[in-house]
This record gives structure tokens, C-alpha cells and sequence, in this order.
């Protein structure tokens, strides 16, 4: 695609290639929260950390795909949204994470973003492959370090999980292999501040 830089460098030379994907071609996402949290602004980023039994690393800022809009533009639902306000098989009820008054904030990538996109399996084993966690961490065979991904020589910003990477990876069995288990919905987990918010 003629995107390099500093976060497939680092990838090469850990032996495995890793592309960036176009910034432009990132879906128009937004961050979903409570009225009264204040605006995920880049200044108050919080860096990630890896967990030690999930997948998906505390912190960062996760936002999804904009699924529906106001008529003035502005975002009213994204894909974490409608996950979270389905009824679940058992109780019928939303999710416990539903808010129906949340507020939304678009947020785009900056020109200059290293973004990873997760649309095969392949795609998650090379990134595992590339980052991996310490030996004795429980998740070394199933997630990639997040932590040495966001540091500054490596030079990823954030990892887009698309609908169709998800399809790939979420049922994977956890204990042995990548998987994305834990991740309901498409998102995009910002692991740097290369992020603008952008008003709708």
C-alpha cells in the first residue's frame, strides 16, 4: 500500500513483516461514555498496559465504527453501542456496559498514524509473533505485548480489529493460540495519542 515507517522497521526486525494500513481508509469511528466523563482528549491519553489473564490490554482509548448519525452529523450509535444494547440469549436483557445516554466523540486518526489492521487470522499471528509477551506471562501464546507495541521505537498508534478480523479470530481456542476473545464488536484500540477529535 506504500505505508512503512517506523512500526514495520520494528517488526522486520524482529523477523516478521508487518504493513500499516492507510489512515484514510480507517472507517469513521467514535468514543462511547458516560455524559459526565470528560472528552478522551489526546493530552489526558492513558498509556496501555498489558493484563495478565485478557486479551485486550487496560487503558489506551477504544473506539468503534459510527453506525448512526444525527441529521446535524453527529455520531448516535457505533458499533460498541449496538453490541452492548442487544438482548443477551439467556436473560433478555442488555448488556451490563449499555448506556442509553452516552455521549459520543468522533475521533480521527492523524495524517501521520501507524495503524494495524486485524482482518485474517495471519494477520494476529504475525503480530503476536512480533511483539511477543515475556515467556512466563499467561498470555504469551494468545496476545501481542501491547506495552512494547506503543513504545516509541516501535511506532504503532493503534490496531483496527475489522468486522471480518474478528469473524477470524474470536472463536480461536485462547489457552494456546492469538485470539480475540473479549473483543464483542470492530474497534479500534489507540495505543498512542495520534488521534484528533473532530467535531459533527
Amino acid at each position: 500500500m506504500g505505508y512503512g515507517g517506523r512500526g514495520a522497521d520494528y517488526a522486520r526486525m524482529a523477523g516478521v513483516e508487518l504493513t500499516p494500513m492507510d489512515p484514510n481508509l480507517l472507517p469513521p469511528i467514535a468514543h462511547a461514555s458516560a455524559e459526565d466523563v470528560p472528552l478522551p482528549h489526546p493530552s489526558t491519553f492513558k498509556a496501555v498496559r498489558n493484563q495478565d489473564n485478557l486479551t485486550r490490554p487496560a487503558h489506551g482509548l477504544w473506539c468503534s465504527p459510527i453506525t448512526t448519525w444525527s441529521s446535524e452529523g453527529a455520531p448516535t450509535g457505533t458499533a460498541w453501542t449496538d453490541w452492548t444494547a442487544t438482548p443477551d440469549d439467556v436473560t433478555g436483557q442488555p448488556s451490563q456496559y449499555h448506556d442509553p445516554n452516552a455521549q459520543f466523540t468522533a475521533v480521527e486518526p492523524l495524517p501521520h498514524a501507524q495503524i494495524y489492521l486485524l482482518k485474517t487470522a495471519d494477520d494476529l499471528d504475525r503480530l503476536v509473533a512480533a511483539f511477543p509477551l515475556p515467556p512466563d506471562h499467561q498470555m504469551r501464546s494468545t496476545a501481542p505485548n501491547w506495552e512494547a507495541m506503543a513504545m516509541a521505537v516501535a511506532g504503532w498508534d493503534a490496531v483496527y480489529a475489522s468486522k471480518a478480523g474478528l469473524a477470524a479470530n474470536a472463536e480461536r481456542f485462547l489457552a494456546v493460540e492469538p485470539s480475540l476473545y473479549g473483543w464483542e464488536c470492530p474497534s479500534v484500540l489507540w495505543l498512542r495519542p495520534a488521534y484528533r477529535l473532530t467535531a459533527r
